[in-house]
């Protein structure tokens, strides 16, 4: 990590409405909803004790997304071979969106492949998107981020990339490319972790049944 010119390292945080971000300059943005606060510290230290991220599945983590997107009151869209997958176990059950709005059309198939969407109720415009890099490359799910971000540049959602913390330096490698700078991505692609996004959820159900 190199510092500015005044030996100073540039961060910033952003208060969105889908979650809360932390940005530092060269390196990346990074959803930190789940630790703003000391109720939601202590809330993530008790989650980490009762939750095992790296056991989740992927279907699993789609769930705790979908979850997310329901409580927050957007609508939410996974593709369609994916939604018999989900395991209710984890989090309440709820309908999934089931059809893109007409809004995609020019990156329909890109999005059709996209893990999870979260979707402005009402209008359908997409706020948030997220690629679950369980086991696969971190890079194919940025290609698909730049391919909806270039062909359909009137879509402003947040994309963010969702895997272990042991890949978050790839993320940011990878982030770092020529391509993804040039495009812009790279200033609006966050990384969610696993043992974060599992803390993220447990204050979700914690509201939903208080």
């Amino acid at each position: 990590m190199t510092a500015a010119e005044d030996g100073q390292l540039k961060a910033m945080v952003f208060p969105n409405q889908d979650a809360c971000e932390f940005y530092l300059a060269s390196v990346g943005r990074f959803n930190v909803e789940g630790y703003i606060g000391w109720e939601e510290l202590e809330s993530a230290i008790d989650a980490s004790k009762r939750t095992q991220p790296t056991q989740l599945s992927h279907s699993q983590i789609q769930s705790m997304l979908e979850s997310l997107g329901a409580e927050k009151g957007y609508d939410v869209w996974l593709p369609a071979n994916d939604r018999k997958r989900l395991d209710w176990s984890i989090t309440k059950q709820f309908k999934p969106h089931k059809v893109l709005p007409f809004s995609f059309r020019l990156v329909e198939r890109v999005m059709e492949e996209i893990d999870v969407i979260w979707l402005e109720r009402g209008s359908g415009e997409p706020t948030a998107l997220f690629e679950v890099e369980h086991s696969t490359p971190i890079y194919s799910g940025l290609l698909r981020f730049n391919d909806v971000h270039l062909v359909a540049p009137n879509l402003k959602p947040r994309f963010n990339i969702v895997a272990h913390e042991s890949r978050r330096a790839e993320f940011v490698r990878l982030l770092n490319r020529p391509t993804f700078q040039t495009s812009g991505l790279r200033e609006i692609c966050s990384f969610l972790e696993y043992g974060h996004l599992a803390s993220w959820h447990s204050r979700a159900l914690n509201r939903q049944t208080s």
